[in-house]
C-alpha cells in the first residue's frame, strides 16, 4: 500500500472517530470534549429541518446543547452508522452518515428519529472536526412532550423532534 493510500484510510478512520465522539459525548453529556469536536472558525450546527434552529459559533452551539437539547431531554443515545466520506481535499473534507436517535424527555415520553448528518471537516491543528453539521429527517420523528424553541412556528407542523 502506498503512502498517499495509507494517509486516506488513516483521515477516513479518523473523520468515522469523530462522527462516534460526538454521539458518545453528546449522550455522557461531556460538553467541554463535545465542544472540542468543533472547528474554531465559526461552525454551524444546522437541525432547521427539525425546527430546532441554525447556531453558528461555538458558543451558539454549545448554548443549543446545553438549553434545547439537555435543558429538555433526561437521557439520550444516538446511534451513528452508514458513513460515507465523499471527498477529502487537502485540509477539508465532506460526507454523510445515518444517526438514530432517541432520548426520555423531561416533561414526558419518548423522542425518537432517524436522520442523516451532512458535514463538512476541516483538519486543525492535526485532528479532524466538524465545520459544519447539518441534521436532515428520514423519517417522520416522534417528539413526546419536547417544546420547541418558537412554539408559534411549530403549532402548525405535524410532528418534529
Amino acid at each position: 500500500m502506498t503512502d498517499n493510500a495509507l494517509s486516506l484510510l488513516a483521515n477516513r478512520l479518523e473523520i468515522i472517530e469523530l462522527t462516534a465522539k460526538y454521539a458518545h459525548r453528546l449522550d455522557t453529556r461531556q460538553i467541554d470534549l463535545l465542544m472540542e469536536l468543533w472547528s474554531d472558525e465559526s461552525p454551524v450546527f444546522d437541525e432547521e429541518d427539525f425546527g430546532l434552529g441554525k447556531a453558528t459559533g461555538k458558543d451558539e452551539i454549545r448554548r443549543h446543547f446545553e438549553v434545547d437539547i439537555y435543558g429538555q431531554m433526561e437521557n439520550l443515545c444516538h446511534l451513528t452508522t452508514n458513513h460515507v466520506i465523499n471527498e477529502i481535499s487537502g485540509s477539508t473534507a465532506s460526507g454523510t452518515c445515518t444517526v438514530f436517535a432517541q432520548g426520555d424527555v423531561r416533561a414526558g415520553g419518548t423522542s425518537r428519529a432517524t436522520a442523516y448528518y451532512r458535514d463538512q471537516y476541516v483538519h486543525e491543528n492535526g485532528v479532524w472536526k466538524f465545520s459544519s453539521r447539518k441534521v436532515i429527517p428520514l423519517t417522520r420523528p416522534k417528539v413526546g412532550n419536547f417544546q420547541f424553541p418558537d412554539e408559534a412556528e411549530t403549532a402548525d407542523r405535524v410532528a418534529t423532534p
